[in-house]
């Protein structure tokens, strides 16, 4: 296939996910620790039992807020091809793999990289139940992506709390097939990548020939509700406007932690970072 444009960091969000995926799928040990769609004050929510939440069913972006017209441009636009329409949303196109092509066609881009739950897992807030949530997730999205492999480049997310899950998982997938790559989510306070405790980690990627792939998450949480006005808004953008430049720590730790000099063929892929920082993190990493 001929491709002119891919999407190097799009994402399949929980919201968008089937309602009983992880219900229907977990075995009994977990079944009651995982998130499911009920009613709620807002309308539909995707929760968990132990008050868990994850946003509205098909709501806005990785959160699931509520579409407000006229507040953000970009989903201004996806608004006006009717994805946030309720009869829209029954027919979830984003996760449905025929519909979704209309939708690349629609932006003229031949294929999608797919980043997946974005901390979902720590929302979770149940490190044992993310484990059995990301590997419900995983053989999903492999059968997502088998619908159209040229058009799908589906990333297995891995977990980040345990090193022999993390480990089986990556051989798991590896073995399934189907997926293109490896995302291991960051969260706050997570073991650092300099840390050898992830080397085993390393190691399993490096054997299953799929490159490892990093979502940047900003910096830690920030409250803002005191703010109001001119001042909140300056908020928001130092805050967001630093958000790429926090993966600085992730290409720092990899390579004075020998993960690439260790491992020639292991490939790391830094998404949603930009660029225009590295030249300057090199410059100080040589001089320090």
């Amino acid at each position: 296939m001929k491709y002119d444009v891919i999407s190097a960091d799009c994402h399949i969000d929980v919201i968008w996910l089937p309602p009983d995926l992880f219900t229907a799928n977990a075995s009994a040990a977990f079944k009651d620790r995982m998130p499911y769609v009920a009613d709620g004050p807002r309308g539909r929510e995707w929760v968990t039992k132990n008050g868990a939440s994850f946003g509205l069913d098909c709501g806005m972006g990785s959160a699931g807020r509520l579409y407000e017209p006229g507040k953000i441009h970009r989903s201004d636009r996806m608004a006006s091809t009717g994805l946030y329409d309720p009869e829209q949303q029954k027919i979830r196109r984003l996760t449905n793999p025929d519909l979704r092509l209309k939708d690349q066609e629609r932006d003229g881009i031949q294929a999608e990289v797919l980043y997946g739950i974005l901390g979902a897992t720590s929302r979770l807030n149940d490190d044992e139940a993310a484990g059995e949530m990301l590997r419900i997730y995983n053989d999903w999205l492999a059968d997502f992506c088998s619908k159209q492999p040229e058009r799908y480049a589906g990333l297995a997310n891995i977990p980040n709390h345990d090193r022999d899950a993390a480990v089986g998982e990556i051989e798991r997938v590896a073995r399934r097939g189907n997926v293109r790559g490896l995302e291991i989510a960051r969260k706050y306070g997570m073991t650092p990548l300099w840390d050898p405790w992830w080397n085993p980690v390393w190691d399993a990627a490096a054997a299953s020939g799929l490159p490892v792939h990093f979502h940047t998450i900003g910096g830690a949480p920030r409250d803002f509700s005191k703010l109001s006005g001119k001042t909140l808004l300056a908020a928001r953008a130092a805050s967001i406007t630093q958000f790429q430049m926090h993966m600085a720590d992730v290409l720092m730790s990899i390579i004075f932690a020998g993960v690439l000099e260790h491992r020639p063929s292991l490939k790391i892929v830094i998404g949603e970072a930009g660029t225009g920082w590295i030249p300057y993190i090199l410059d100080r990493m040589d001089a320090e």
